[in-house]
């Protein structure tokens, strides 16, 4: 078993790193990776995407610590990936109808939906923003960390105007602070879409385009749509 230690001793001895492309995390290491997210690490772990950079997303610490790092805008919302559709409407005071008919079809995968907050989430998380971004990733890494203590921040690992970092040795190289690494190889895919659904149905709106089409999106709900 690799022993994690505190996470103060962390910062001083380096990041502990983990193979996952060769390594089943034990339950013993399940267990403190938990106890490191809850206390406040900051990580590198890879989605069906890209390397993320992130942290629990009930930790208001962690996130300013992680807005820091990546030198995010102070009046830009960060988006927060879950281990499943319950942990996603867990984030939201509401679940719009389009948001349950998109993850039918798209989730586990790469869309982001915006949602309205639920009032309980971190001021720095938010900044001001009414709204969530949350998607349901297909990467086990990612929904199995998501899964041993809460949705996590999720964004593309590399500095505010940088271009994404597809291994796990750039994203070190460019968040020194980061106190657990989750390696995979090499990561090359697309950011996700994001659409917004915070306005009355049936409105919604692309945010980010991505790997998931505008007429797909169009598709899906226009296929559950009322006749």
């Amino acid at each position: 078993m690799k022993h994690l230690p505190l996470y103060d001793s962390i910062i001083m001895q380096g990041p502990a790193r983990f193979d996952l492309g060769n390594q089943i995390l034990s339950h013993d290491e399940q267990r403190e990776i938990a106890i490191q997210l809850r206390a406040g690490a900051i990580i590198i772990y890879p989605t069906d995407t890209l390397y993320a950079i992130g942290c629990l997303a009930s930790n208001a610490g962690a996130i300013e610590r992680l807005r820091a790092a990546k030198g995010r805008e102070e009046d830009k919302a960060l988006p927060v990936i879950a281990a499943d559709l319950s942990q996603a409407r867990a984030l939201a005071s509401t679940w719009p109808d389009l948001a349950r008919m998109l993850a039918e079809d798209f989730w586990p995968g790469p869309l982001t939906v915006v949602v309205p907050a639920a009032l309980d989430l971190p001021e720095p998380l938010l900044v001001g923003s009414s709204g969530i971004a949350v998607r349901v990733p297909a990467s086990d890494a990612a929904r199995l960390l998501a899964r041993l203590a809460g949705p996590l921040v999720s964004t593309s690992a590399n500095r505010a105007g940088q271009p994404p970092c597809t291994s796990v040795q750039l994203a070190m190289a460019a968040f020194p602070a980061a106190t657990l690494v989750f390696d995979v190889g090499q990561l090359d895919g697309a950011p996700s879409t994001i659409v917004d659904l915070t306005h009355p149905a049936p409105a919604w709106r692309i945010l980010r385009a991505g790997p998931v089409s505008s007429e797909s999106i169009a598709s899906s709900i226009s296929d559950r749509m009322p006749r």
